[in-house]
């Protein structure tokens, strides 16, 4: 896109449009804009929030959200300080909070939003990258509703009904004319029919950081075993296995052994003797970092990268990793894989000594980080090496699904973040993984039979759980409800009672 193009686009002086340009682009990028339908519909519902890009915050005080605490403003003047911000107007505490988290784990920066709100209607990349993590997390729907050209959906979404319909209608139709113009620089000469695949393994970004400056090599063993199996080994635990000193650990084949020991299975290692690597060791690379993904286990990479080869971030991510103090020897974890419209393959590098400490590179860079070094990999639990999205693999299940999945695994096993619940105790003769482990073959059905290589149990279906074809997921999230509401009944009585004592006083 250049900036002619934007101000046809959202009707703004060239000047304006030339401004906002950066921003613009950057957020597309992030919210996966790749095909010209999703362009046309996300510069018509941003020019009509913004009103032609000439308002980067709510025009009104924000006095009006004081004390709102679903929007979590509990403090004396969160409400102008959280008010609307950026194009599509991030407002509350909450949601500032929810957009750091996205903004720092996903690479863009590490920029505490909550802190420093100001910055989201100041400067332009803050409040697009804004409107990107509204259009990907909070309403994760709009990318597919523009994909069916389905404007009413789309608008629903962003304005809970249907205001300024005609507007964005308007806006719409004029966008549709300028095509794959619309495209941010990065795709917009790829072919708008190339597939866009991604897949990142669901990791714990709040253990991602090592302990000391020595010991990523243990905090790469760490990431990968908790990944794996949820046990959170610790990286002083890990040092002593691995033999790590001052002066770090020797060798990936180190990290290798420890998780054959701790989570079985044969890790192996692969080497990258030749700078730059020859084309069948790149491939190679590739293959087993994709099977590694598909099979839900990292890689672990040993990286010898000189200051001319330090990671530049690619894809979605906008922050490069901020490697420092001269050559740079390394250890860190590969979890994710993806493949751009343009077909560029890019690898997610989960690194727990340099912020932002996770990023998108190309595969083509990181594959010459690695040289003369090596990387392991779990050969035994290699899934398929082609590339696949994680809805073609996770599809029996929907975002809301694997939200409900992600909950039940926090309060079985605890959110493992400093002061939050720390997982519920054995009980009855389970622990809570073993007890996880029940629910979901209850869910999903068993593993094959190792004997016979048959299916024991299926997992229950949909017409078994109440009268309306509900799936056993949205039943436990009804019977939530139906708990919360109990609750408050209980919560209730017990004060009134407490009330009524006191009078009696």
């Amino acid at each position: 896109m250049d900036a002619q193009t934007l101000s046809t686009a959202m009707g703004c002086s060239l000047a304006r449009a030339t401004e906002m340009l950066p921003g613009m682009e950057n957020a597309m990028r992030a919210a996966n804009i790749t095909t010209a339908l999703r362009a046309a519909h996300w510069c018509s519902q941003i020019g009509h929030e913004s009103v032609g890009l000439q308002y980067m915050e709510e025009i009104a005080s924000g006095s009006a959200y004081n004390g709102r605490a679903d929007l979590g403003n509990t403090q004396p003047g969160d409400g102008p300080r959280y008010k609307g911000s950026g194009p599509i107007q991030l407002t509350g505490r909450n949601n500032f909070r929810a957009f750091t988290r996205w903004a720092n784990a996903q690479g863009h920066t590490t920029i505490d939003f909550e802190a420093q709100p100001q910055l989201v209607r100041q400067e332009p990349k803050w409040g697009f990258l804004a409107a990107s993590w509204y259009w990907t997390v909070a309403r994760p729907q709009l990318n597919s509703l523009c994909d069916a050209d389905n404007l009413d959906g789309v608008t629903r979404a962003i304005n809970g009904g249907t205001n300024g319909i005609t507007d964005r209608r308007t806006r719409l139709a004029r966008c549709k004319t300028l095509g794959t113009r619309l495209l941010p620089a990065r795709v917009g000469s790829a072919p708008t029919t190339a597939a866009t695949v991604e897949k990142v393994l669901d990791y714990s970004r709040s253990e991602i950081r090592q302990d000391t400056y020595y010991w990523c090599g243990p905090a790469t063993a760490q990431l990968l075993l908790h990944t794996r199996t949820k046990n959170m080994v610790a990286e002083s635990v890990l040092a002593k296995e691995l033999g790590t000193t001052i002066n770090g650990t020797n060798g990936v084949v180190q990290i290798a052994r420890v998780l054959n020991a701790r989570m079985g299975g044969t890790w192996t290692v692969g080497a990258m003797p030749n700078d730059p690597p020859k084309q069948d060791e790149k491939e190679l690379l590739w293959k087993r970092i994709v099977g590694s993904i598909n099979g839900s286990v990292g890689v672990a990479a040993n990286i010898w990268v000189p200051p001319s080869n330090y990671p530049k971030a690619s894809y979605t991510s906008t922050q490069n990793l901020q490697y420092g103090g001269g050559f740079v020897k390394h250890y860190l974890c590969v979890m994710g894989y993806a493949v751009d419209a343009a077909g560029k393959r890019h690898v997610w590098l989960a690194d727990s000594g340099f912020k932002p400490h996770g990023s998108w590179v190309t595969f083509d860079q990181f594959a010459t980080m690695i040289p003369p070094r090596e990387y392991a990999y779990a050969a035994d639990w290699q899934g398929s090496t082609e590339t696949t999205t994680q809805s073609e693999e996770d599809d029996m299940f929907s975002d809301t699904d694997r939200l409900m999945l992600s909950e039940i695994r926090n309060q079985l096993t605890g959110s493992h973040k400093v002061k939050e619940f720390p997982g519920w105790p054995q009980l009855g003769g389970l622990t809570p993984v073993d007890a996880l482990a029940l629910i979901l073959d209850q869910m999903v059905g068993y593993e094959k039979d190792e004997k016979t290589g048959e299916f024991l149990f299926n997992g229950w279906k949909k017409e078994v759980v109440g009268n309306g074809g509900k799936t056993l997921i949205e039943a436990v999230a009804e019977l939530q409800v139906a708990m919360k509401n109990v609750q408050d009944i209980m919560q209730s009585a017990q004060d009134a009672a407490i009330e009524e004592k006191g009078t009696k006083k």
